[in-house]
């Protein structure tokens, strides 16, 4: 297994804005593929894990955006395990423009799942052998989303039904997707004038095929967060998404 995971990028339209910038939702899938391909390389595929009735499910990512990378960038996308803690394991990435600079840096918080009980499994549990890369984590475990309380202004959404086009091999809505979510909620107007600074997401349940998710969010300018929660009321995600102005990018 490759001690640091490395492979090129170049985002197409379809990963790509009005604008021309890379949708977030693109750059996580680009995250998650790289991951699975770097662990296929010690020959623990996807069909593997499945077999196992396991999975990796993500708790929480953190992503900063240093410069939004733009539709026919030519990047270089890195990532390395950073081993467990507790029952969460940590990956994290880098994501490089031609001239080496960094674009984009993320650290992810995975758990590994019993899929038929759909139960949080300790790190012993895992039956294949996964090295740990020695680049250290850039910043740790990533924290939890923490969201404003009940009294700020939280404004309501519309709901989200969730649609077969939304739904993975684990049968749920792909962790990559809450990322449109988020953004979906935001104005033309913000969208034009603002562009993204850092994502920070954390899953709490699952939502599976024909799932409603109530969405909800609150803040202005250069602080978003947002909220959902299924029909009977229980948390889904959290995520907070910090904005800057396009003329200060």
């Amino acid at each position: 297994m490759q001690d640091v995971w490395t492979e090129s990028w170049c985002p197409s339209v379809t990963d790509s804005d009005f604008a021309g910038r890379i949708r977030p939702s693109a750059l996580l899938g680009v995250m998650q593929d790289a991951a699975d391909r770097h662990l296929e390389d010690a020959g623990v595929t996807v069909a593997r894990m499945l077999e196992a009735g396991l999975a990796w499910i993500l708790m929480t990512t953190r992503v900063e955006f240093h410069a939004v990378p733009e539709l026919g960038e030519r990047l270089v996308l890195e990532t390395w395990n950073c081993g467990a803690s507790g029952v969460l394991w940590t990956r994290d990435y880098r994501l490089l423009g031609e001239d080496g600079s960094e674009r984009v840096t993320a650290s992810t918080a995975w758990t590994l799942v019993d899929l038929a009980k759909r139960r949080i499994l300790r790190p012993s549990a895992f039956p294949f052998p996964l090295p740990v890369s020695s680049r250290p984590a850039s910043n740790g475990v990533p924290e939890k989303v923490i969201l404003p309380g009940e009294e700020s202004d939280w404004q309501e959404g519309e709901s989200y039904r969730v649609p077969y086009s939304a739904v993975d091999c684990y049968g749920h809505m792909n962790n990559a997707r809450y990322a449109d979510l988020c953004l979906d909620l935001l104005t033309p107007q913000e969208l034009q004038e603002r562009e993204i600074r850092s994502l920070h997401l954390t899953y709490s349940r699952e939502a599976a095929l024909g799932d409603v998710i109530g969405l909800r969010r609150c803040g202005s300018d250069d602080g978003i967060f947002v909220s959902g929660e299924s029909s009977s009321g229980r948390r889904t995600f959290d995520a907070a998404l910090e904005l800057r102005s396009r003329s200060q990018a």
